[in-house]
């Protein structure tokens, strides 16, 4: 499959596939997700449902858990901007924000107690919200002054997405989807926080990420015909979930599906 995660390997798919288009992929475990059986079963995040396509050539930094002050602070901001003015990318691939709002450490900040709240709006600590948001946006405004400055193809386009409305549950990360060894990441910290309504604890999760869907779209208007934002909020239904936050295999194919076609209305722009 035309992606590798070293920069030897991103020459040979260089030099192999002439003429692909050349993509740098950094982020989360969107770009990063282990397949069912560590090395087999089917692709279970975006790079490599991406890289199913022998035109993409996709070197992938991406990595579990990251967050995106991280990605672009201390060594991986070192290591992104030389890989940027030291190979020619057509695309950067970013996916970033998730951890920042349903870690630990984060999420749980967000809340306050349902019982102390009339309605589960007034359970939001907007403030402390809007805060890891101000954040959030000020990471992708470095991101793209970073590629306008640094890239050595200037004409190089940086395409992310909003991520989708995950369901809370219980179910952390199965090895093979058998054995559990992780915890939920969102469930616990709505269950302490007494939000017990199904309906209220969705509520919680799609205010928060629309939220976050427009701070993107406003980077992404100070950069137009540079950031391209996959629209991928609404997509997948309860069942195309793998686990509270992460998609199925069939999920995830679907969402690169989204994110194909904005890589393809990236590149078609001048």
């Amino acid at each position: 499959m035309p992606y590798t995660t070293d920069s030897r390997g991103y020459n040979r798919l260089v030099r192999d596939n002439p003429g692909a288009t050349r993509i740098l992929a950094e982020g989360d475990s969107w770009f990063a997700y282990p397949r069912r059986y560590i090395a087999f079963g089917a692709p279970s995040n975006i790079v490599q449902i991406l890289a199913e396509r022998s035109y993409y050539a996709i070197y992938s930094t991406a990595s579990i858990g990251d967050e995106v002050a991280s990605m672009m602070t201390g060594e991986q901001k070192f290591g992104f901007t030389k890989r940027l003015g030291t190979n020619e990318f057509d695309i950067i691939l970013f996916s970033g924000g998730g951890n920042d709002i349903v870690g630990r450490y984060d999420f749980d900040l967000f809340l306050k107690p349902r019982q102390s709240c009339a309605q589960w709006q007034d359970c939001i600590e907007i403030e402390r919200l809007d805060n890891k948001l101000d954040l959030i946006e000020s990471v992708y405004v470095e991101l793209l002054e970073r590629v306008l400055y640094y890239s050595l193809n200037p004409e190089v386009k940086v395409v992310s997405h909003n991520y989708d409305f995950c369901v809370p549950s219980p179910e952390g990360y199965e090895l093979f989807d058998l054995f559990p060894i992780g915890e939920a990441w969102i469930y616990p910290f709505l269950m302490e926080k007494q939000f017990t309504n199904t309906a209220e604890q969705q509520a919680v999760i799609r205010f928060m990420l629309e939220r976050f869907a427009e701070r993107l779209a406003r980077v992404e208007s100070k950069y137009p015909g540079k950031l391209f934002i996959a629209a991928t909020q609404g997509t997948l239904s309860a069942n195309q979930w793998r686990n509270e936050i992460h998609p199925s295999p069939a999920g995830f194919r679907k969402i690169g599906s989204i994110i194909h076609r904005t890589i393809q209305r990236a590149l078609q722009e001048n």
